[in-house]
């Protein structure tokens, strides 16, 4: 079955599945609870979570992002900052981040979904910052860089041989004449 962008939804879930080398982590933005989809992979969801807000890449921006999670630690269980921070950035840096929508076309369907999630974005992982505010609240941000990054600076290329052979991928003399400087002697003009 697909979905029918026209069609009356009774809600759109936010759901986000972050890429790790022990696997893909699917979390359910916004929310508390579990939600499994319709092949059967489950979504954890909290409160805790929040998230930047979301924007395309136009009119050369390369927009980032984070995720975040914010809580007060249980003093008497284990340090999820700790063992986070041991991970390190290189445990994220470079996978997916991919936001989902799930509509539900009904209240029945929160239990028993009919569609599967559709794709809305991916990212790119760049870092893991920590926040640590007072004696008790936490904060563990993932940061995520758009898809286009890098393309709103210039190249760096200058008008000779070498540099124009090496963007077409080919030896290339067009360019050894070119002036290398902008001075002039004497005026053209007045």
């Amino acid at each position: 079955m697909t979905f029918d962008p026209r069609a009356d939804v009774v809600a759109v879930l936010d759901l986000i599945s972050i890429d790790t080398p022990d696997g893909v982590f699917r979390f359910l933005a916004g929310t508390d609870g579990i939600f499994t989809d319709v092949d059967g992979h489950q979504w954890i969801g909290s409160r805790l979570i929040t998230g930047s807000e979301l924007k395309a890449s136009i009119q050369g921006e390369a927009p980032s992002g984070s995720l975040t999670l914010a809580f007060i630690p249980d003093p008497s269980g284990a340090d999820l900052v700790a063992e986070v921070r041991a991970l390190g950035s290189d445990y994220v840096r470079g996978r997916e981040i991919i936001f989902w929508d799930q509509p539900l076309l009904s209240m029945e369907e929160f239990y028993a979904p009919t569609l599967a999630p559709m794709r809305l974005m991916t990212r790119t992982a760049t870092s893991i910052d920590f926040d640590l505010s007072g004696t008790m609240e936490r904060a563990i941000t993932l940061n995520f860089e758009g898809p286009f990054t890098g393309r709103n600076s210039a190249p760096g290329w200058q008008y000779t041989s070498n540099d124009h052979s090496a963007l077409i991928g080919a030896a290339n003399t067009s360019l050894r004449l070119m002036p290398t400087d902008t001075y002039q002697e004497e005026k053209l003009f007045g």
